[in-house]
C-alpha cells in the first residue's frame, strides 16, 4: 500500500512539473524556430536572479490560480465543471500501467526498506495494459464533447464536433498500427513488450509501416499542429475550451500535454524499445539488476521520451495546420489503408515464420520478416502516392467545390 501511495505522489507530481516545463520548452523552441529569444527573463521570485527563465512556469501557474473563477451564466453548470475534471483524471489514469523505467534493486535507506526488487509501474504486471491504455485515451474524448456542449456557444460546440470526429477517426488507423506490435510479441503487457524488443530488434525497424501510422495518427490524438483542428484558434477563437478561464482553462492546458507526453511514452514503449539500449542496459530478462543498470534504464527511456517530445514541438511550429477536408482524407483514405496493408502483411509473414521456425533460431527467416516489413512500407506509400495521392492545393475554394477534392 505504502508503495503504491509513493509511486503515485511521484507519478503525479512528475508528471505536473514535467507539463509546466515543457510549457516552457516549448516556447523556447518556437522562439528558436521563428529567430526570437523566448522566455528568459523570470527567475526567483524578489530577486534579480533570472536562471535563464526557469521562473516561467512558476509565474504562469500562480497567474492561473489568482485569475477569478468565473463562470458564464449561459452555461451547463455541472457539465462545464465536470468536462476538464474528466479529460485531466483520464489523462492521469493512463499512466498506472506505462512504465517510467525497468526495476530498483532491494534497498534499505532509514525507515524505507525493501527486500524485493520494485517494479517502476504504478500497477506492475497488468497483462491487458494496452487496452487498458486506449480504453481510457477513448474515454478522453468525452471530456473535450462536454466542454464544447456544455460551453453553449457556436465557437466551442465547433470545436467539440470536430475533435469527436478527429479522434474517432485516427483511432482506428492507431489501433491498427499497434497490432503488429501485438502480432510480434505476443503481449499486451507494456514491460513484456520491451523484453521482446531486446530480443527480437526494436519494432520501429522491424515494422516501419506500422510505426509512421501510429506517429502520425499519434500526432492527431494529441490534436497537435497540424492537427489541432479542434482549437483552430484563427476559426474558433480557442475551440472547445474558448468559454474557460482560470483554473479550469488549465486543467485543460495541462490534458492536452499529458496526451503529447503520454503519446511519447507509448512510441518510445512500442517502437523504440522502451529502456532498452544494446550494450548499456544490460540482460532484459534478469529478474535482479544493480544500480547502475536500474538508473540506466531509466535514463534511457526519459531520453528517449524526451527526444520524441521535442519532434512533437519541432513539427508544430514546422507545419501549417491542415484544411478539415485534407485531415479527414488524410484519416479514410490514407492511414486507415497503410494500416490495414501492415496489419495483413505482417500477419502472413508472422505466420511463415511461426510454422517454418516456430522456436524463432532461424537467421535466414529473420533477415527474411525484416526485409518483407520494409518491402510492404515501400510498396504500400509508393500505391498510396500513386492511387490517392493527398491534396496539396490550398488555393480559396468556390462554394460547393471543396466537397469535390479528392
Amino acid at each position: 500500500m505504502l508503495e503504491a501511495i509513493i509511486k503515485i505522489g511521484l507519478l503525479i507530481g512528475g508528471l505536473m512539473t514535467a507539463a509546466a516545463y515543457f510549457v516552457l520548452l516549448e516556447r523556447r523552441m518556437a522562439a528558436w524556430t521563428q529567430d526570437r529569444i523566448g522566455p528568459n527573463r523570470v527567475g526567483i521570485p524578489l530577486t534579480n536572479i533570472r536562471l535563464w527563465g526557469l521562473g516561467q512556469p512558476l509565474a504562469d501557474g500562480l497567474k492561473f490560480i489568482f485569475k477569478e473563477e468565473y463562470t458564464p451564466a449561459h452555461v451547463d453548470r455541472r457539465l462545464y465543471i465536470l468536462a476538464p475534471l474528466a479529460i485531466v483524471a483520464t489523462a492521469l489514469a493512463i499512466y498506472a500501467v506505462i512504465p517510467f523505467g525497468s526495476l530498483i534493486p532491494p534497498f534499505h535507506i532509514g525507515p524505507l526498506r525493501s527486500d524485493q526488487p520494485i517494479e517502476l509501474t504504478v500497477a506492475p504486471g497488468v497483462d491487458v495494459g494496452l487496452i487498458f491504455v486506449f480504453a481510457l485515451a477513448s474515454i478522453a474524448v468525452y471530456g473535450v464533447i462536454l466542454g464544447g456542449w456544455a460551453s453553449n456557444s457556436k465557437y466551442s460546440f465547433l470545436g467539440g464536433l470536430r475533435s469527436s470526429a478527429q479522434l474517432i477517426a485516427y483511432e482506428l488507423p492507431m489501433g491498427l498500427g499497434l497490432l503488429g506490435v501485438v502480432l510480434a510479441s505476443g503481449t499486451m503487457n507494456l514491460t513484456e513488450i520491451i523484453k521482446s524488443q531486446a530480443q527480437q530488434g526494436w519494432f520501429a525497424l522491424l515494422q516501419p509501416l506500422g510505426f509512421v501510422v501510429f506517429v502520425v495518427a499519434s500526432f492527431a490524438e494529441a490534436a497537435r499542429l497540424p492537427f489541432d483542428l479542434p482549437e483552430a484558434e484563427q476559426e474558433l477563437i480557442g475551440g472547445y475550451h474558448t468559454e474557460y478561464s482560470g483554473m479550469k482553462l488549465i486543467l485543460y492546458l495541462i490534458a492536452e500535454f499529458l496526451h503529447m507526453i503520454t503519446a511519447s511514452f507509448l512510441i518510445v514503449i512500442l517502437f523504440l524499445g522502451g529502456w532498452h539500449l544494446p550494450l548499456i542496459t544490460g540482460d532484459p530478462n534478469a529478474e535482479t539488476i544493480g544500480w547502475f543498470t536500474a538508473i540506466a534504464r531509466i535514463l534511457v527511456l526519459q531520453a528517449k521520451v524526451v527526444l520524441v517530445i521535442l519532434f512533437f514541438m519541432w513539427v508544430r511550429w514546422s507545419w501549417p495546420r491542415f484544411r478539415y477536408d485534407q485531415l479527414m482524407n488524410l484519416a479514410w483514405k490514407i492511414m486507415l489503408p497503410l494500416g490495414l496493408v501492415n496489419l495483413v502483411a505482417l500477419a502472413i509473414l508472422f505466420e511463415a515464420r511461426q510454422v517454418n521456425d516456430p522456436d524463432r533460431l532461424s537467421t535466414n527467416w529473420a533477415l527474411l520478416v525484416f526485409a518483407g516489413s520494409w518491402l510492404t512500407f515501400f510498396v504500400a506509400w509508393l500505391l498510396t502516392g500513386i492511387i490517392n495521392p493527398l491534396v496539396a492545393d490550398n488555393r480559396p475554394q468556390a462554394v460547393g467545390q471543396a466537397s469535390s477534392l479528392p
